[in-house]
């Protein structure tokens, strides 16, 4: 439904844009842009084909792949999962599921995220 068609930081001086519009992901959709502030995105999902990004705002569909998100999306986000990326910052907690996978919960949200052992103690080291 929606096309990413930029990521990133963009230049405001060479654009002619405000300093202030720093930081946005831009999902297009039919008849419709979305400018995303990337401090928003709670997590992005992969199901089958279609990316999920899920925002404080709502969610939104793309094609883009976790690879292409990943090298454009630093600091506080993470891939913990082959199927997700996670705004660190927006963990409120997590819990074992299964032997190697943990369960990752973000504050006032239904959704949850598989984080896998490995980026479990990564998180760990970072908040104790």
């Amino acid at each position: 439904k929606y096309e990413l068609i930029a990521l990133g930081v963009w230049d405001a001086k060479k654009d002619n844009v405000a300093e202030d519009n720093n930081d946005k992901l831009i999902v297009k959709g039919k008849e419709q842009t979305h400018f995303l502030d990337k401090k928003d995105i709670i997590m992005i999902e992969r199901v089958d084909s279609a990316t999920n990004i899920i925002t404080v705002d709502g969610s939104y569909k793309t094609s883009t792949s976790l690879s292409d998100l990943e090298e454009k999306l630093t600091g506080n986000f993470m891939r913990c999962h082959k199927s997700y990326i996670i705004n660190v910052d927006m963990i409120s907690r997590t819990e074992p599921y299964g032997r190697w996978t943990y369960v990752v919960h973000f504050t006032g949200r239904k959704e949850d995220a598989l984080l896998t052992a490995e980026k479990y103690e990564i998180i760990k080291k970072k908040f104790f």
